[in-house]
């Protein structure tokens, strides 16, 4: 009876384990560098009327990887 328990509870770890890796996604790494953010063309980085009327042009910049508009207005500036 022991041993049942014991394994019941190492595959309840188990998948436990597994999910926190498919939710929280730890292999993988979601910084960008600053190459990746100037390959988005202009017209991927066109924020799309709903984010606007909502007043989150910025966080659907930054969740699509694109440069926030005030360091688009710094580099057209230059």
């Amino acid at each position: 009876m022991m041993k049942k328990i014991r394994i019941l509870f190492a595959i309840s770890w188990a998948l436990i384990a597994l999910g926190a890796v498919a939710v929280f996604e730890f292999g993988d790494d979601n910084t960008q560098d600053k190459k990746t953010v100037k390959e988005k063309t202009a017209q991927e980085c066109q924020i799309p009327a709903f984010a606007k009327a909502i007043g989150h042009e910025e966080l659907w910049l930054k969740h699509n990887g694109c440069p926030p508009t005030k360091e688009k207005e710094k580099s057209s500036k230059e």
